[in-house]
C-alpha cells in the first residue's frame, strides 16, 4: 500500500516539476503577455479617449443670477461652513429657481451639486432629458447618491421653474413650482455620512464634466436658520478656464475609500495573484521575487495612469491591491519552486522548456 502511494507522490512531483519547467521559460513569458493584455483590455474598456483639457468658462453672473450658455462652471472657494451642521442636524433646505436652455441634456447634467467629483457627492440636482434627477447620499446609497429620485417632466420646456428640497430627520420632501412632487422617508441620521470637505458647484461637476446649459436665478441653501444664495454676485467663483478630465484620481485617504466596493477590491487583488505567480516562476531556480513584485507594481501603475485618459477612474487603492496580489502570487511561486525542488531530481531551468 505504501509503495503505490509513494509512486503517486513521485509522479505528482514530477508533473509539478515539468509544469514549473515550462513556466520558467518561453511558455511563462507568453502567458505573462496574455495576462497583461487581458488586464489592460478590462481596465481600459470601452476605450473612450478623454484626455484632460482646459476649457474656456462660458458662465457669466450678475444681479439676475448665473447663466451657462455653453460649457461653464461656478463653484465655492471652500467647503461651506453650514455643511457640517447639516450633516449633524440632518436638516437642509434648498430653494432653486432655474430654467433650462434645452430639454436634450443628460448625464444627468449638473444644475446644483455638493460634491467632489462624479463618484463622490453629497447632493446632486441634475437634468436627464426632460426630467430632473435628485441624488442624495444616505445609508444604503452609493457614494454619489444612487439610487436617485426622479422628478418627471420638470425640464421639458424653457420656462422658469422653482424646486424646493427639504430634508428633516427621517423625511425628504420636494416641491416643484409650489406643488408637492416627492414625500419619502429617509433612514435615521441620513446625512451623517456626508463628506464635510465637498464644495458647492453650479453648471457642472468640479472635474469639468456633466455640463449643463441654462440659467439659475436663485440657489438658496438654508441650515439651522442661516441661509446663503449661491446665485448672488460673489457667492461663487467663476474661473476664466477650468480643467475637464474624466475622473479625479482617488488616493489612499479615508474619504476616498468606497466601502461598497468590496467585490472590486477582491477582483483587483486576485487578478494580479496569477500575474505574480507567472512572473515568480520565470527563470526557475534563478527567478526573483523582488523582480516579479516590481514588474507587477509598474504594470499596475501604467494602467492606472492610462485610465485617466480613457474615461476611467485612476485609483491608488487599485494599484496597492494589484501590487499586494502580485507579491502574494510571486511568493507562492517562489515557495512552490523551493519545495518542489527538494530531493534528488534535477532543478528546472528555462532550457528545460
Amino acid at each position: 500500500m505504501r509503495r503505490p502511494l509513494r509512486d503517486a507522490r513521485r509522479h505528482g512531483r514530477s508533473c509539478l516539476l515539468l509544469a514549473l519547467a515550462y513556466l520558467s521559460g518561453r511558455a511563462g513569458l507568453v502567458l505573462v503577455g496574455l495576462v497583461l493584455l487581458a488586464y489592460g483590455v478590462l481596465a481600459l474598456a470601452p476605450f473612450r479617449w478623454a484626455p484632460p483639457r482646459r476649457i474656456e468658462n462660458a458662465a457669466t453672473a450678475d444681479a439676475a443670477g448665473i447663466r451657462f450658455p455653453a460649457a461653464g462652471l461656478a463653484h465655492s472657494r471652500e467647503a461651506p461652513p453650514w455643511l457640517d451642521r447639516a450633516a449633524t442636524l440632518d436638516r437642509l433646505r434648498l430653494e432653486l429657481r432655474f430654467r433650462t436652455y434645452s430639454p436634450r441634456q443628460d448625464g444627468p447634467a449638473r444644475i446644483f451639486t455638493i460634491s467632489r467629483d462624479l463618484h463622490l457627492a453629497n447632493l446632486t440636482l441634475g437634468q436627464e432629458g426632460s426630467d430632473l434627477v435628485l441624488r442624495l447620499r444616505r445609508p444604503g446609497s452609493t457614494p454619489n447618491g444612487k439610487p436617485a429620485y426622479p422628478l418627471a417632466g420638470v425640464a421639458g420646456d424653457a420656462r422658469w421653474h422653482e424646486v424646493e428640497i427639504v430634508i428633516v430627520p427621517g423625511r425628504l420632501r420636494v416641491a416643484v413650482d409650489g406643488r408637492p412632487a416627492l414625500d419619502t422617508p429617509l433612514p435615521e441620521r441620513a446625512l451623517a455620512g456626508w463628506n464635510r470637505s465637498d464644495l458647492v458647484a453650479l453648471g457642472g461637476e468640479l472635474n469639468g464634466l456633466r455640463r449643463w446649459r441654462g440659467e439659475v436665478a436663485r440657489a438658496v441653501v438654508e441650515v439651522d436658520g442661516e441661509s446663503v444664495d449661491y446665485a448672488s454676485p460673489g457667492a461663487l467663483v467663476l474661473p476664466e478656464t477650468f480643467w475637464s478630465f474624466a475622473n479625479r484620481p482617488r488616493w489612499l485617504l479615508p474619504e476616498d475609500i468606497d466601502h461598497t466596493s468590496i467585490e472590486d477590491w477582491v477582483a483587483n487583488f486576485a487578478c494580479f495573484v496569477l500575474l505574480g505567480f507567472l512572473l515568480g516562476a520565470i527563470g526557475g531556480r534563478r527567478g526573483s521575487w523582488p523582480r516579479a513584485l516590481m514588474i507587477c507594481a509598474l504594470a499596475s501603475f501604467v494602467v492606472e495612469v492610462a485610465q485617466g485618459f480613457f474615461s476611467r477612474h485612476p485609483d491608488s487603492i487599485d494599484w496597492a491591491l494589484n501590487t499586494l496580489g502580485g507579491a502574494t502570487g510571486a511568493g507562492i511561486a517562489r515557495w512552490t519552486i523551493g519545495h518542489a525542488l527538494e530531493g534528488p531530481e534535477r532543478v528546472p531551468t528555462p532550457d528545460d522548456a
